[in-house]
């Protein structure tokens, strides 16, 4: 089982995405070969924004409880 069929596995899941200079957290909602995206929460002053990360470019990603 390679990374990207693991994480499949979490879609809709909180999720940490750690790239080299940043951290993303929010919602995995899909996952494909070459690419995650999460949606993060809003706040006080705006919407949530989806965040698309190439798969090439993370570090690694924890699954939240």
């Amino acid at each position: 089982m390679d990374f990207v069929t693991l994480l499949r596995n979490f879609v809709g899941r909180t999720v940490e995405a750690v790239v080299p200079s940043s951290l993303f957290e929010g919602i995995l909602t899909q996952v494909q070969a070459t690419s995650i995206q999460i949606q993060e929460p809003g706040s006080i002053y705006g919407s949530g924004q989806l965040v698309t990360i190439p798969t090439s470019s993370l570090d690694y990603v924890r699954i939240l409880v």
